[in-house]
């Protein structure tokens, strides 16, 4: 009887697992300490591992401090002048949402902001912010911090 709890239990987590992600798998190591996480064209979201990288991003989360840089595909630092002053972040915990904002700061290698303390781990992440026209979408999955 045990085995067959474990199994349906086991069976139930994996249904509701979140297997596609958002955009293609990374591999990359971080170069800040943080997380690395593709970012996307936010009409590519409902496309997983299909969706087209254009940038790689990194959030570092210091305590409630949280920063965001932004690299090239070959995790190469980007100047974020073409990029929108503001950076939109959703904390999710277990379908509570928090948004805040992160700033570009002024050496324009990074944006910053607070965010909430979670109260549960892990927690994901998700950020919307512009270029040109684009808006881009990130997704920074199983936060521990």
């Amino acid at each position: 009887m045990k085995i067959l709890s474990l199994l349906l239990l086991t069976i139930s987590f994996q249904t509701y697992a979140h297997d596609q992600g958002h955009g293609p798998a990374i591999t990359d190591e971080s170069m800040q300490g943080g997380k690395v996480a593709a970012i996307i064209d936010y009409k590519q979201v409902n496309e997983g591992r299909k969706a087209k990288m254009l940038y790689k991003g990194e959030l570092v989360i210091e305590g409630l401090n949280v920063k965001l840089y932004l690299y090239d595909k070959n995790m190469k630092e980007v100047s974020l002048n073409d990029f929108s002053k503001t950076v939109t972040a959703t904390q999710l915990e277990r379908g509570r949402k928090t948004t805040f904002k992160l700033s570009k700061k002024s050496s324009k290698k990074f944006y910053q902001g607070t965010r909430k303390k979670n109260k549960r781990v892990p927690y994901n992440i998700d950020i919307q912010f512009k270029t040109g026209e684009t808006t881009l979408f990130g997704a920074f999955d199983g936060l521990d911090k």
